[in-house]
C-alpha cells in the first residue's frame, strides 16, 4: 500500500494535555504519590470525540437499542440488509474513546454478504452514560450482548477492542472469524503509551501502577495479554497494523500473529492508527476474508 505524506504534519498538542504533562513533570516529581493516585484516576476516565460527518449516516440507519449491563444503559447499534436475510452475526468492537460507529465503512458490503452487524458505545463512550471504565466492564458488555442476540459469528476489532475480544474469547466466547486491526499485544503496552502520552516522571507511573495492581489485582494483567490468550485461539483471523501507527507499534501485531495458530498478518503503510479503519484497501482485506462462500 502506498505511503501517504499526511503523517509529515505534526498534530497540534491540545492545550490540556500540555497542561497536564506540564503538571506531571513539575509538581509530579515532588508529590509522586499523590499524583500517582491522581493518574490512577485518569486512567479510567475516557474522552468523547465528535462523531464524524462520515459515520453519522450510519448512526441514522441503525436500529438503536438500549442494554442495561452493570446498571449502565449501554448504547448498541444493529444493521442487516433491507432484503438479503442474515446467515450470521458480526460485532464490532471499538477501541479506547473510540464509537459504535466506527464500523460505518464497512456496513453496506457486509449487510450484503449476509451478516446482521451489531456494535455498541462501551462505558464512556459515545452515547452511552459514564465518565470512567474498565476492560473487565466493556467484556462484561460483550457477554450481555452475547445473551441478548444470540451467538456471535465473526468480529472486527479496533485498538484495545482486541484484546477486549481475546478476553472474552479466553473466558468462552465463541467466534469463528476475527479480524483485529491494530491490537496492542499485552497490558504493558497500553501501560508504556499512557506514560509516553502523558509524558509521566517514572516515578509517578510507579506510584500508578501500585494503585491499580492493589485494587485491581496483578492478575488482571495475565488475563488480557494478547500473547498469552492468543496461543489458545482456534478461530480463523486477520490481523492489520500500519507500520506508522504511533499509539501501538506493528510489532505488537506481528507477536500475536507468531503465536495465534493460522493467523495472517497484513502490514500497512501511511495510515497510522485511526485512519486504516476506513481505508479502502483494508476495507476490501477485511471483506473478502469476510466472506465465507470464498474462503
Amino acid at each position: 500500500m502506498k505511503k501517504s505524506n499526511s503523517n509529515s504534519r505534526k498534530a497540534r498538542v491540545p492545550f490540556v494535555l500540555r497542561f497536564l504533562r506540564l503538571m506531571y513533570n513539575t509538581l509530579g516529581r515532588v508529590f509522586p504519590v499523590y499524583f500517582g493516585h491522581r493518574t490512577y484516576q485518569l486512567w479510567f476516565t475516557t474522552t468523547r470525540f465528535k462523531t464524524p460527518t462520515y459515520e453519522r449516516p450510519a448512526l441514522e440507519s441503525a436500529k438503536k437499542e438500549f442494554l442495561e449491563v452493570n446498571k449502565v444503559k449501554v448504547a448498541v447499534y444493529l444493521w442487516q440488509h433491507d432484503t438479503i436475510k442474515p446467515r450470521a452475526t458480526l460485532l464490532f468492537i471499538h477501541g479506547w474513546t473510540g464509537r459504535g460507529s466506527q464500523i460505518a465503512s464497512y456496513l453496506e458490503q457486509l449487510t450484503q454478504l449476509g451478516y446482521r452487524v451489531i456494535s455498541f458505545d462501551g462505558p464512556a463512550h459515545g452515547n452511552t452514560p459514564g465518565k470512567q471504565t474498565s476492560a473487565l466492564e466493556i467484556t462484561d458488555v460483550v457477554f450481555a450482548l452475547n445473551k441478548q442476540y444470540g451467538d456471535f459469528d465473526a468480529a472486527i476489532t479496533h485498538s484495545f477492542g482486541g484484546m477486549i475480544l481475546t478476553f472474552a474469547m479466553s473466558l468462552g466466547l465463541k467466534i469463528k472469524r476475527a479480524v483485529l486491526i491494530c491490537p496492542p499485544n499485552n497490558f504493558q503496552i497500553i501501560l508504556d503509551n499512557f506514560q509516553q502520552v502523558l509524558q509521566l516522571p517514572d516515578s509517578v507511573m510507579q506510584a500508578m501502577e501500585r494503585k491499580f495492581f492493589a485494587t485491581h489485582g496483578q492478575i488482571t494483567r495475565e488475563l488480557v495479554d494478547m500473547e498469552n490468550n492468543a496461543k489458545k485461539m482456534t478461530c480463523k483471523t486477520l490481523i492489520i497494523h500500519d507500520e506508522d501507527d504511533m499509539e501501538i507499534s506493528w510489532h505488537s501485531s506481528e507477536k500475536i500473529t507468531r503465536v495465534w495458530p493460522g493467523a495472517k498478518f497484513i502490514k500497512t503503510q501511511g495510515l497510522g492508527h485511526r485512519r486504516i479503519l476506513r481505508d479502502q484497501q483494508v476495507i476490501q482485506h477485511i471483506i473478502d476474508f469476510m466472506d465465507t462462500d470464498n474462503t
